[in-house]
């Protein structure tokens, strides 16, 4: 179950994760699993650089950061910052999250930790997702 404000900065193209991909490094038409291998950072979403706002009121909920670090043995940490301004006033809450990673040719696919999953197309300085009416580009660090 989600938490009450779901992290929106979460890739927002949840997909299914195909089953029996290796994360090895074999590299096929695309990117190696090691090049891959590292901190990335939301870039934008739909085009726009961040915060992006996702909800423009009740409360209003921006994304302000979403890092995730890939590892070499095909596990992820994720971290999303979101900023929620109702008549209070602004407070940001961190979103931290993990999961398993594999790559075939240019398809990244993620599983989070609460079995939610996520395709996305890598490129050796860039992973890009888009689904559900937003596209969201990460850079490497």
């Amino acid at each position: 179950m989600e938490p009450t404000h779901a992290p929106p900065g979460r890739l927002l193209c949840r997909r299914l994760l195909s089953s029996g991909l290796g994360c090895g490094s074999e590299k096929i038409n695309g990117p190696s699993f090691e090049s891959l291998v590292g901190t990335w950072s939301l870039s934008t979403v739909n085009g726009a650089a961040l915060p992006f706002t996702f909800q423009a009121a009740n409360p209003k909920t921006e994304i302000l950061s979403d890092q995730f670090v890939t590892r070499a043995d095909g596990t992820f940490i994720e971290s999303t910052d979101i900023r929620f301004t109702d008549a209070t006033g602004p407070s940001v809450e961190t979103f931290p999250d993990s999961g398993l990673w594999a790559l075939n040719g240019t398809a990244i696919f993620l599983q989070f930790s609460d079995g939610s999953t996520a395709t996305g197309t890598a490129a050796s300085d860039a992973l890009t997702f888009a689904g559900g009416g937003f596209s969201q580009v990460y850079r490497k660090q």
